[in-house]
């Protein structure tokens, strides 16, 4: 008996190996071959054993099949993405002939960059607008040519092979409901088969299984497209393709042929062989070993079909089996394979724990009879089996037995005592990285302020924005410093950049950050078209232009991100027409006298502002949302879409360095505009936001010079501490890296967020001495 399937044939091969017997000698025999054929499978790969199987191998552990199943996964979630790019990951989709070679991880990591999110449509204008975009686009300002071209042709390199991998395949496809509800008709299962056909050419061939599943497919695909052209629903259609495709396929040794793989049920000389109960014994072998002889498979449990019970097959007619008449046909399977095994040694065994349930599970009466019989006493009990039976085989082996690879040593010198040892000791001695790796975790946990806490060293000349002139720093930027100053390290410093794929929310169609440029897009567009129109903003047209621009911009931004569905377009459209509406309302109430809107400084072409400071230089890079100008002076206005609850809760001018854009851009206004900035304000024009505007006086923003000295000091000195709040860590990009994570009744969980409020105000390190200094400068 044995812990789990693999142990037990692990065990069997260790047997095997001590005998001195010949792979070909050996035929193993379970009631369950699907368990322990994909278990015998991976320890012949693992341990180089060539290996038969008499009933085959699913299609689904070969390349073809798992290329297939990606296929029927994609269409049937409404064409993601994801497939796709794990596809390309490991190399299962490949381009046609091409000139240049391709790496799959090029290839994926350029699909991503397409964010095509999901939709049928997308994929052909994501790539058609790359290709086009790549043929406009110019080289930089500081941009090498030779560098620039040799970018550009690989990028359109890229793009090319992704379309031959892709266009044919969505050509082929037929039309299926997408997720937009569009392309509804019935299908037949042989246009999906004329698709899949079409996606696995550009799947590498491979040899062995890998090839003989690909031929079987595209056999079984050609008979599906001749035959079953009856149009049905598609889920029907696709449900009839995957049953077809259930196959298993032979598992052909070295030597052969491609064009003759052989019988999958044959035994091959110099492989190991394992059959089931039908096919068990016909190969002759000398050394037999049943695996697998739990109650639940030998005979079984012998329970009704739910869905069938016996009383409605008996009442239904003869043809349909009954549960004990299905118990009786799996016993007289056995026992005619047992009775095919004349002459041969057997070995008889069962794993006694199932992992999936975390229970433990009974031999099957066949081994008891087998310990009767073998040492006569018909009055033996489970009892005496489980005793013969002695240990439970493990994971760790007995100290005598024959280790089969580095495993078994591994496992037998940390398991030989009464109690597991550790090895961690010895793990870490064997993998530096990974020893280094746990040590700085340990030293995040628990250690002083260092390099796992981002206290990098003094660097002033390179990461110091008022000493080296070639960094541009912009508004966002410095609140992400005021905030975490380890996330600007993330960000700015190591450039780390989050994945930017679309997530499929059922409920939503827009996030937070996409939602507000789209606003910030429709309010400008609104203001602008407004005056060019000489629309008064207390006229009702005004608010019909509104509307009108919403619409426009909404259109736009269905070719950007693609629709989870109607019901969430329809939600989200509907939310920000109320939002637009209170932009009107509160416009007309405060009045919009804008000298400029969306104004852009430092961006492209455009020279950055320059801020001095009492310790150097800041260039600054932004964009205005608007800038008004009245009797007063000039007024600096940023937008806000969500809602203001840092503004109300007490939280002075600067917030402790995490609100910093009003003062700066009021500083970059006096420099492009001349005039004298009164105020710099956060307006709150949506629904959630109640059209409140919170204004900072001149005074008051005045003091925004030393705060900035004081937080870029901390850059100069390379101290990056984490923040010592948690709720800093809900909207950032880097959450996961400092496993910050939502907790109970909407709060936050950050383990570094804590380590730094344990240490921000206990005065022992100088790398908290600057943090403290900011978040006290209002005080």
């Amino acid at each position: 008996r044995a812990a789990s399937a693999t142990d037990e044939l692990r065990e069997l091969l260790r047997r095997v190996a001590e005998s001195g017997l010949a792979w070909d000698q050996v035929e193993i025999v379970t009631p369950d071959p699907d368990t322990y054929g994909s278990a015998l499978h991976a320890l012949s790969m693992q341990l180089g054993i060539p290996t038969t199987y008499a009933v085959g191998l699913p299609v689904e552990r070969t390349r073809a099949g798992r290329v297939a199943r990606a296929y029927l996964d994609w269409i049937e979630g409404g064409f993601q993405a994801s497939p796709i790019r794990r596809l390309l990951e490991a190399g299962d989709l490949r381009p046609g002939r091409t000139r240049l070679y391709h790496a799959p991880a090029e290839l994926a990591r350029r699909f991503r960059g397409l964010r095509i999110g999901w939709g049928r449509k997308r994929y052909r204008s994501q790539i058609r607008s790359a290709l086009a975009g790549n043929e406009a686009i110019d080289p930089g300002k500081w941009e090498r040519p030779e560098a620039f071209e040799r970018q550009r042709v690989q990028a359109e390199g890229e793009l090319r092979a992704l379309r031959s991998i892709l266009f044919p395949t969505l050509k082929a496809t037929p039309a299926i409901p997408d997720r937009m509800g569009e392309g509804g008709a019935p299908v037949s299962p042989a246009e999906l088969a004329r698709g899949l056909r079409a996606f696995l050419r550009r799947a590498p061939k491979g040899d062995g299984a890998d090839l003989n599943a690909r031929e079987r497919i595209n056999h079984v695909l050609e008979r599906v497209e001749a035959t079953l052209r009856r149009r049905t629903d598609f889920p029907a259609a696709v449900t009839i393709l995957r049953r077809h495709l259930q196959l298993r396929v032979r598992a052909a040794g070295p030597g052969a042929r491609p064009d003759d793989p052989g019988a999958p049920w044959s035994s091959e000389g110099g492989h190991l062989h394992l059959s089931d109960l039908v096919h068990g014994g016909y190969s002759g072998r000398p050394a037999i070993f049943v695996v697998g002889a739990d109650a639940e498979h030998l005979p079984g449990l012998g329970a009704q079909d739910p869905v069938l019970l016996d009383s409605d097959r008996r009442v239904l007619g003869e043809g349909l089996a009954t549960s004990s008449e299905l118990l009786r046909e799996r016993m007289f399977r056995f026992a005619a394979c047992f009775a095919r095994l004349r002459g041969a040694a057997v070995t008889l065994s069962y794993r006694a724990w199932d992992a999936t349930q975390a229970r433990s599970i009974g031999p099957s009466p066949v081994l008891l009879q087998a310990l009767r019989l073998s040492q006569g006493n018909a009055q033996l009990t489970f009892r005496d089996l489980h005793e013969s039976l002695g240990r439970v085989v493990c994971r760790v082996p007995a100290a005598d037995r024959l280790p089969l690879d580095a495993d078994d040593v591994w496992m037998a010198a940390i398991g030989s005592g009464d109690v597991m040892r550790r090895g961690v000791d010895r793990v870490r001695a064997a993998f530096p990285r990974l020893d280094a790796g746990l040590s700085l975790a340990l030293e995040r946990a628990e250690g002083v302020p260092g390099p796992a806490h981002g206290v990098i060293g003094a660097r002033p000349q390179e990461l110091d924005p008022r000493k080296n002139q070639s960094l541009v720093v912009s508004a966002s930027r410095l609140e992400g410093l005021g905030a975490c100053p380890l996330r600007y390290l993330h960000q700015s410093v190591l450039r780390i950049y989050p994945p930017d794929d679309p997530d499929l929310d059922a409920d939503r169609w827009l996030n937070p950050l996409r939602r507000g440029g789209l606003l910030h897009e429709v309010f400008e567009t609104c203001l602008r078209e407004a005056r060019a129109q000489t629309i008064k903003m207390e006229e009702p047209a005004f608010e019909a232009l509104a509307v009108q621009v919403l619409g426009a911009c909404v259109e736009r931004m269905r070719n950007e991100v693609p629709v989870p569905g109607e019901g969430a377009l329809r939600r989200e459209a509907v939310s920000l027409e109320e939002d637009v509406r209170s932009f009107v309302r509160m416009v007309r109430r405060r009045g919009a006298p804008w000298v400029a809107l969306e104004f852009a400084f430092g961006i492209g072409d455009d020279d950055p502002v320059l801020l001095d400071l009492e310790r150097g230089q800041l260039r600054l890079r932004g964009a205005i949302d608007r800038v008004d100008e009245d009797l007063e002076g000039v007024h600096v206005i940023d937008y806000k879409t969500g809602v203001p609850s840092e503004l109300d809760g007490g939280t002075g001018t600067f917030n402790g360095g995490r609100r910093l854009q009003h003062a700066i851009y009021a500083l970059a206004a006096e420099q492009r505009f001349g005039g004298t900035v009164v105020s710099g304000e956060y307006h709150y024009p949506t629904r959630r936001g109640e059209n409140r505007a919170f204004a900072f006086d001149r005074l008051r923003l005045a003091g925004v010079g030393p705060l900035l000295d004081l937080m870029l000091d901390s850059v100069a000195a390379g101290s990056f501490v984490p923040t010592e709040r948690a709720d800093d860590c809900r909207f950032c990009d880097f959450a996961d890296v400092c496993r910050a994570r939502p907790a109970r009744f909407g709060k936050m969980m950050s383990p570094l967020a804590e380590w730094s409020e344990k240490h921000l105000n206990t005065g022992l390190w100088p790398a908290f001495a600057q943090l403290k200094r900011v978040r006290t400068f209002e005080d």
